[in-house]
C-alpha cells in the first residue's frame, strides 16, 4: 500500500479510470492523485474499471483491465479468442491506424527520453499490407492442460501454457504443425516438458516456413526422438512439402530454446532467396519474420548507398551476410563482421554460391576490434557502417569504434527496440553523428514492437 497525499491505493483494489494515452508496451496509461497507472489492453479516451496487481514505491500502478465502461472509437474486436491470455500480441484490440500512430509517438517519447532529441522528425511508420498471418518462423513450447499435452504460448510474465490450434499472425501452415504434432504425441504417450518437476520429453517446436520449404526443429529434454518415422509420414501426409527435420538436445535451464547443436531427422536443404540473394537454411539461421517488411528496408538502404563500386560497406553484426550481399550485388565492396565463427563460415559459403567472393569479405571477430582495423585499412574511400544489433542493442565498445576511429561516412542502424536504439542514438550524437533520418516499419502488427531505420552521416 502506497500513499500521496490523501490517497491511498493497494493491491487488489479497484479503481475507475480515464486512459489518456500509452505507455511503451502498447498499455492504457492513467493519471490521478499523483500516481500513474499502467492498464494492458485498455485504449485512449477509455474509461475502465481495473483491479490493481502493484503498487511501487514511484507511485506506480500497475492493473488489470476488468470493464470497458466508455470504449474507444479506436477500439475493434480482437479476431483471436486467446488474446490478452497467450502473451503474444499486446495491441490486437486496436484499429490498425491506431497501433502505428502508437509505435511513431513511443519512438519520439524515447527520443527526448533517453536522448535528449526534440528537433528529430520520425517518419509514419511504414505499413504492412498484411497485418495477419505475417510471420515466417514460429516457436511453440508443448505443456500439459487439463492432462493433455498441448502446444501454444506462455501466459504473459509466466511459464504456464495457452493451448492454441491457430495463430492469427501465421498462415494456415501452423494450424497443420500443431495438429501433426498434438497427435503424434498423444498417440505415443510422449510427455511434455515440465519446468518445475524437469522431467518430459518434448520441449519446443520451432518451424520456419520458406518458398523452398519447411525448416522444423523439434527440441527434446534429451537425446533421440521415438518414433520418427511416425512423425515424418505423418508431416508428409499433412504439409506436402519439402521440408527439413531436426531435433536438438537442450538440457540446460535457461530461456535459450534450442540446444548447442542438432542432427537431421529428415534431410533436405531448404533454401531462401532474398533480393536475388540465394541461401541455405538451417536451424540456426536468422532472418526477419516478416518478408515484406525485411524486404522494403533492405531495398531502402540499398537504395540510398547506390551502386557506386568504389564504397566500402562494413555490416558490423552480419549474421550470414544476407544484407551485405545484396548491397555487394549492386557494387559495393563489403566487409561482414560477424563474431560467431559457424556464421561466417555460412557468409562465406554463401557469397561463393552467389558469385559475390571477389567483393564480400568475411571477418570473423569482435566488431569492437575489427570495425577500426577496417576503417584504418579502408581510408580513403567513402565508408558506410550498417548497425543491426539484436534486442539490447550495440555493445559500447561498438559505438566507441565507431566514435574514436577514422570515421565512416554514414550509418544505417537497424533496431527491433525503441528503448536501446535511442541509448545508442545519444552516443553516436555525442560521436560526432547527425540524424538524418529516422523511419519506422510495421515489421510486428498487432504487438507493441516495431522494427526502425535511421540513417545518420558524419558531421
Amino acid at each position: 500500500m502506497y500513499t500521496l497525499g490523501m490517497a491511498i491505493y493497494k493491491q487488489d483494489d479497484m479503481v475507475t479510470l480515464e486512459i489518456t494515452g500509452y505507455g511503451a508496451d502498447g498499455e492504457g496509461v492513467a493519471r490521478a492523485d499523483g500516481f500513474v497507472f499502467f492498464v494492458p489492453f485498455a485504449a485512449k479516451g477509455e474509461k475502465v474499471r481495473a483491479k490493481i496487481l502493484h503498487v511501487n514505491r514511484k507511485n506506480l500502478v500497475f492493473c488489470e483491465l476488468k470493464e470497458v465502461i466508455e470504449p474507444s472509437e479506436d477500439r475493434i474486436k480482437p479476431s483471436c479468442n486467446r488474446f490478452t491470455r497467450c502473451g503474444g500480441c499486446d495491441i490486437m484490440h486496436l484499429k490498425y491506424e491506431e497501433q502505428l500512430r502508437i509505435k511513431r509517438e513511443n519512438i519520439i517519447a524515447l527520443l527526448r527520453k533517453n536522448a535528449g532529441i526534440e528537433n528529430v522528425e520520425v517518419d509514419e511508420v511504414v505499413p504492412c499490407s498484411a497485418p495477419y498471418g505475417y510471420r515466417n518462423k514460429i516457436q511453440l513450447p508443448f505443456g500439459t492442460v487439463n492432462g493433455e499435452i498441448a502446444m501454444g504460448f506462455y501466459r504473459g510474465n509466466s511459464h504456464k501454457i495457452v493451448a492454441i490450434t491457430k495463430c492469427f499472425l501465421h498462415g494456415e501452415w501452423v494450424e497443420k504443425l500443431i495438429k501433426v504434432f498434438t497427435e503424434f504425441a498423444k498417440a505415443h504417450n510422449i510427455t511434455a516438458y515440465d519446468d518445475g518437476k524437469k522431467n518430459g520429453l518434448l520441449r519446443h517446436m520451432v518451424a520456419r516456413k520458406l518458398n523452398g520449404g519447411f525448416c522444423i526443429t523439434v527440441v527434446t529434454n534429451r537425446q533421440k526422438l521415438p518414433f520418427k518415422e511416425d512423425l515424418i509420414r505423418r508431416l508428409d501426409e499433412e504439409i506436402g512439402e519439402e521440408y527439413a527435420l531436426y531435433n536438438s538436445v537442450k538440457q540446460a535451464q535457461d530461456n535459450v530454446i534450442m540446444g548447442e547443436s542438432v542432427f537431421p531427422l529428415k534431410e533436405r536443404k531448404i533454401h531462401a532467396e532474398i533480393m536475388g540473394i540465394k541461401m541455405e537454411i538451417n536451424p540456426y539461421s536468422f532472418l526477419q519474420l516478416n518478408d515484406e517488411i525485411r524486404d522494403k528496408i533492405y531495398k531502402r538502404i540499398a537504395e540510398e548507398i547506390g551502386g557506386d563500386g568504389d564504397r566500402v560497406v562494413i555490416d558490423a553484426y552480419a549474421g550470414v551476410g544476407a544484407l551485405g550481399a545484396i548491397l555487394a550485388q549492386n557494387g559495393a565492396t563489403v566487409y561482414n563482421i560477424e563474431i560467431v565463427k559457424e556464421a561466417t563460415e555460412d557468409g562465406k559459403r554463401l557469397a561463393e554460391e552467389n558469385g559475390l567472393s571477389e567483393r564480400v569479405i568475411n571477418v570473423n571477430g569482435d566488431a569492437a576490434i575489427k570495425l577500426p582495423e577496417i576503417l584504418k585499412e579502408t581510408a580513403g574511400r567513402e565508408r558506410i557502417v550498417i548497425l543491426d544489433p539484436p534486442r539490447k542493442g550495440c555493445n559500447e565498445r561498438v559505438l566507441k569504434a565507431i566514435a574514436e576511429a577514422d570515421k565512416a561516412e554514414q550509418i544505417f542502424y537497424i533496431s527491433c527496440n525503441p528503448a536501446t536504439l535511442t541509448r545508442d542514438l545519444k552516443i553516436l550524437a555525442e560521436g560526432g553523428y547527425k540524424i538524418e533520418t529516422i523511419t519506422p516499419y510495421d515489421m510486428f502488427p498487432q504487438t507493441k514492437h516495431v522494427e526502425t531505420l535511421v540513417f545518420l552521416s558524419r558531421r
